[in-house]
């Protein structure tokens, strides 16, 4: 009898493990992929499209690249806040410490909207994930 139990519950943990995990077992990445959308600032007579490429640690530091602005660059600084949906994004040109663009707001089911700071003027982006 002792044997039998010990067979089934191997195998009930053999049948469980991979469906825990597909089900949410592990919270998915809402950040990591291809992020397109558009800045509306001042400076621009029509929204100026955008695409990020961003990468999440699971904790809260986001680092990718972006393209679609004059200059491509990358993410300087990058934060999220998984329980508040929190973004935040300090963008500079490639290769130069300095930031241009501060893109803050929140995310919601996979679209993030905020306020944009910096060169340009204020004014406000969205963007939406795409992969």
């Amino acid at each position: 009898m002792t044997r039998r139990a010990f067979v089934v519950v191997c195998c009930v943990l053999v049948v469980a493990a991979p469906m825990m995990a597909q089900s949410g077992g592990a919270m998915a990445d809402p950040i990591s992929g291809t992020w397109k959308g558009h800045l509306n600032v001042p400076m621009a007579p029509d929204p100026v499209p955008v695409t990020l490429e961003l990468k999440f640690d699971g904790k809260s530091k986001v680092s990718g690249t972006f393209t679609g602005l004059p200059n491509p660059g990358d993410v300087k600084v990058g934060t999220f806040n998984p329980s508040t949906g929190a973004l935040k994004l300090q963008l500079g040109k490639t290769d130069d410490t300095e930031v241009l663009i501060i893109l803050e707001g929140t995310l919601e089911k996979g679209v993030a909207t905020g306020k944009v700071t910096g060169e340009g003027g204020n004014g406000e982006f969205k963007i939406e994930k795409k992969a």
